[in-house]
């Protein structure tokens, strides 16, 4: 273990040494500790080095995350590439990896054998540059705030504690794949007649399956791809296909069988059997996990869990007949379906969810006076989707809005209000079964946008003053209720709630585009370059994507606010899903969760909060 106090000399101890009283009695003293993806140098404490060595671990508390850092400041995740993003002079040290598989990983070599000397003194080496790595890029990105810190380890509380799982289902469902895969490739055989013999080979498929497809088949499946026109056939596709009642009986039977033997969703159960601690599955959540603040997924991954859930007492059924080996419909499908109902827990399980939580954020955070009359529909309880469709087709009274017509409104305001133009209203028209030509999706962009310029100018508002900060740094510049200023090396975002965003090396860069091209604002992302790309990923602070941004995190804090919130209050919470909390206990426990949701932080004054109420069953849903 390589360590080191401030800026004093690198220190390095060896498991056959005693441990150094000078740490011990820096733990015991209570001071923070950094680590780069602290949670894992926690549970070596907690786990290995506390019982080995009969110390007293470092409370949670003391632990800072290096890595929670580089996240929060718009940087890569991984101390190498974080390494290459901020150019430091010294850079993680490639045969890392490999020691770190064969000293470290399973079946590894548990001492270092005389002919191994020289990976004694790599490995050594290899720890200590690590640590003067951290210290180097710590130095130059800024700390989080006490309040960031306290919600960065209520996470690692939560992940502690773990969600409780369903080990019965995941076992039988792991078993039940298994099996499932082998007869799925043997159908789709039988199916195609051998010209297929597994889920995999896209051009027997597309060669079995496009003949046997009519044109309103083709129309759910058609994307575009630098304007040109494709036919997917990934996940999210196959199900268009698949909720069509008049397709093709063997295309029908045959996506079915793609999707049992390629299910991403059947992979979550073995996470979960192979990943549990007494029945619970641990370390779910990335604190900061995306740009915006907002909390990413780790290992079962449940912020993509399909939202389709089965009812409480139909997914009982269900189990029970998985669980008794029985041949189930649709398995593909039924597995994935059955996700949610995977977390359960004795004592049962109540969970709200806030109502159109951006929906809500995107015109207050704009303070356009225009955009109050949206505020005040969202406050009155009104049928946003109906209003949305009376503003675009001009009709009087919401009683004349037709079920179509509502339709409309509703895929226009879920796919519309970041920029989007009629590709993502296409895209979003097809998860409700709809189909819209492209003369149809331009006009219904047109009607939108007309009937929202608060929206339109909002996007050029927050461009302009992104631009005019990284063309004036050390000057405030206000959009909405947000402002941004830019230092040498970053961009910032302040956010209504006081915490910042944060854009890496910002810039001015000429960039071509469909209208001719023109020097724009630009920023290093934290996505990890192709191996043959000259540089960092560089990307456009577009309008649209920042105010996007910026409501995405006001929608962060309020959810990171909750959460402390429910710590306060002793409420077992272990799962969160963007505008949505889990918890463990009564429904009275829900009830609490949901007077804590529905209160409105102090920052947010006008801000029209609500809930979609308190579920409680013996397993999580929708």
């Amino acid at each position: 273990m390589a360590y080191c106090f401030d800026d004093e000399p690198m220190e390095f101890w060896e498991l056959v040494e005693p441990f150094p009283q000078v740490v011990a009695d820096y733990i015991a003293s209570g001071g923070p500790i950094m680590a780069h993806n602290a949670s894992f140098e926690a549970d070596i404490f907690d786990f290995v080095i506390a019982e080995d060595y009969d110390i007293t671990p470092p409370k949670r508390e003391q632990w800072q995350c290096s890595m929670v850092i580089a996240l929060a400041n718009g940087h890569p995740a991984g101390l190498g590439e974080l390494a290459k993003s901020l150019c430091l002079p010294l850079q993680k040290q490639e045969h890392g990896t490999r020691l770190i598989r064969e000293y470290c990983a399973v079946n590894f070599k548990d001492i270092f054998l005389p002919q191994f000397e020289a990976d004694r003194e790599l490995m050594k080496e290899y720890c200590v540059f690590d640590v003067e790595v951290m210290r180097e890029a710590v130095k130059r990105m800024r700390d989080l705030t006490p309040t960031e810190w306290a919600e960065y380890h209520l996470t690692e509380k939560i992940n502690d504690k773990g969600l409780p799982v369903d080990l019965n289902l995941c076992r039988s469902a792991l078993m039940y794949s298994n099996e499932l895969n082998e007869d799925a490739s043997k159908e789709i055989s039988r199916i195609t007649d051998g010209k297929m013999t597994k889920h995999t080979q896209r051009k027997a498929r597309d060669a079995f399956v496009l003949p046997r497809l009519e044109q309103h088949h083709l129309d759910l499946i058609s994307v575009y791809k630098k304007g040109e026109k494709k036919l997917s056939f990934d996940q999210e596709h196959r199900k268009y296909l698949l909720d069509c009642d008049d397709l093709d009986h063997e295309v029908r039977e045959l996506l079915e069988y793609i999707d049992a033997a390629g299910s991403s969703a059947l992979k979550k159960y073995a996470v979960a059997v192979h990943c549990e601690v007494d029945g619970h599955v641990h370390h779910t959540f990335q604190f900061h996990g995306a740009q915006t603040g907002r909390f990413s997924g780790r290992g079962l991954q449940p912020h993509n869990m399909r939202r389709d859930a089965y009812p409480n007492d139909e997914a009982e059924a269900l189990i029970s007949d998985i669980i008794a080996g029985y041949e189930i419909e649709q398995p593909g499908r039924t597995m994935a379906r059955l996700l949610r109902s995977m977390i359960t827990h004795p004592d049962g399980v109540y969970f709200v969810d806030w109502s159109n939580i951006e929906g809500r954020i995107a015109p207050w955070i704009s303070a356009d006076s225009r955009a109050q009359a949206r505020i005040d529909l969202f406050a009155a309880g009104a049928d946003l989707y109906k209003r949305s469709a009376m503003s675009m087709f001009g009709i009087p009274t919401e009683d004349l809005v037709d079920d179509n017509q509502r339709q409309s409104g509703k895929v226009a305001e879920l796919s519309l209000g970041y920029g989007g133009a009629k590709g993502a209203l296409t895209r979003m028209a097809k998860n409700y079964g709809m189909v819209i030509p492209e003369h149809e999706a331009e006009n219904i962009v047109t009607l939108w946008r007309s009937a929202n310029q608060w929206a339109v100018d909002i996007w050029h508002e927050f461009e302009r003053a992104a631009e005019d900060a990284v063309n004036s740094p050390g000057v405030p510049f206000k959009a909405g209720r947000c402002t941004y200023q830019r230092d040498d090396d970053y961009l910032w975002c302040m956010l209504p709630s006081g915490r910042v965003l944060a854009y890496a090396f910002p810039d001015v860069e000429y960039i071509d585009d469909p209208w001719g091209g023109r020097y724009k604002a630009t920023f290093q992302t934290p996505v990890k370059p192709a191996k043959d790309a000259l540089g960092r990923v560089r990307a456009h602070l577009r309008g649209a994507l920042i105010f996007q941004n910026a409501v995405q995190a006001c929608a962060a804090d309020i959810l990171r606010g909750a959460l402390l919130g429910c710590d306060e209050a002793g409420l077992d919470i272990r799962l969160h899903c963007h505008d949505e909390i889990m918890g463990v206990g009564p429904e009275d426990d829900g009830e609490r969760l949901n007077t804590i949701m529905l209160t409105t932080p102090n920052w947010a004054d006008g801000l029209p909060l609500a809930t979609g109420g308190v579920k409680w069953a013996k397993r999580y849903g929708k």
